[in-house]
């Protein structure tokens, strides 16, 4: 089977999956662990419905897809704040050296989530079944390997759930989509904004360097 459909088990048959991959699942929906995460904590929410799962999320995720589904990201959201505050601790000396910092993220729940979470789908998504992206804005993670891994999450090629639906919105064709943001695009650090242009190695320890700076291991 492709790998495009690798997702496809853990809509049809969430409940056989033994591989610990699978966080909750109920007759709407799987919540999964990404098997190649690009951040410290990175789920995946999947319809179950066959024909949600089959569709385009930008052309299937409409209000009253978000109304039925919102209950599982908020789900998806407080797993991802629990996994990082069981985990780590956020080193007292970030807050004289980073504005944005301001308190302990991981002791203010709706602030992590603001600040810290990304919720949303891929413009063209690389797998078959339809699936909501939720992870930690960290990009700390050895399966974060390419300038392509990077971008689909820090570029306009990632659409913010908080944007959906986008209506009648033409984001034109995939391969101009992924031209301009998967190649093209400039690669700028999340934290402080940094220019690395075309640099993904300089980025990635860059990123490294970032993380190490703000948290540090219970």
């Amino acid at each position: 089977m492709s790998w495009r459909y690798a997702l496809k088990h853990y809509v049809t048959n969430p409940e056989t999956m033994d591989d610990g991959t699978v966080i909750y699942f109920d007759d709407k929906v799987s919540i999964i662990k990404d098997s190649f995460p690009k951040s410290e904590c990175h789920l995946l929410i999947l319809p179950r419905s066959t024909q949600l799962s089959r569709g385009h999320p930008t052309k299937v995720i409409d209000s009253k897809f978000k109304n039925e589904f919102g209950p599982y990201v908020h789900s998806a959201t407080n797993y991802i704040f629990r996994h990082m505050r069981d985990k780590f601790r956020v080193k007292k000396s970030v807050h004289d050296n980073d504005p944005n910092w301001d308190g302990d993220i991981l002791e203010d729940k709706d602030k992590f989530v603001r600040k810290f979470v990304q919720i949303g789908i891929h413009s063209v998504p690389s797998m078959a079944n339809l699936h909501i992206h939720i992870l930690s804005r960290d990009f700390h993670s050895v399966k974060l390997k390419n300038k392509k891994h990077y971008n689909s999450f820090n570029s306009a090629f990632f659409i913010d759930w908080d944007d959906l639906p986008l209506g009648k919105k033409s984001l034109g064709s995939d391969k101009d989509i992924e031209t301009k943001y998967l190649k093209n695009h400039d690669l700028v650090c999340c934290y402080c904004h940094e220019n690395f242009s075309n640099k993904f190695t300089s980025l990635k320890k860059h990123l490294e360097l970032e993380f190490n700076d703000h948290f540090e291991l219970k």
